[in-house]
């Protein structure tokens, strides 16, 4: 055998092996994502769940077990309607609270800018 067809050879049995390992890289990654995905999906069904029961029992129905559980789901759903009650409240705010500058003569904006950032005319 000439040295060049040993080399071929060679050659041809590292690309084999590469290409080998290659696949079984890509098997287990895709095995990998199937994992993930699926997990996803039971942490839904569990988040779903949970939300049922949440919403099925009321403040002394619940067995002593999930009690507390409850008990800071309870204070947090309190706690997300007293944050969006005061964001609410802050933006009643700032729309009732009168602007200072210049009306725009083209669209009636108000601004105290040179230019008008709404339309661009140029204020006067």
């Amino acid at each position: 055998m000439s040295y060049f067809e040993e080399m071929t050879q060679k050659a041809k049995a590292a690309v084999s092996t590469a290409a080998g390992k290659a696949r079984e890289v890509a098997d287990s990654a895709k095995i990998s994502a199937a994992i993930i995905a699926e997990k996803r999906e039971l942490d839904k069904s569990y988040r779903a769940l949970g939300q049922w029961y949440a919403c099925e029992h009321g403040e002394g129905e619940v067995p002593e077990a999930v009690a507390d559980i409850m008990a800071a789901v309870r204070a947090s759903q309190e706690k997300i309607a007293e944050l969006q009650a005061s964001r609410e409240a802050a933006e009643n705010a700032e729309s009732a609270a009168p602007e200072e500058g210049a009306v725009c003569p083209v669209c009636g904006k108000i601004t105290n800018t040179k230019f008008c950032p709404h339309c661009g005319a140029p204020m006067e």
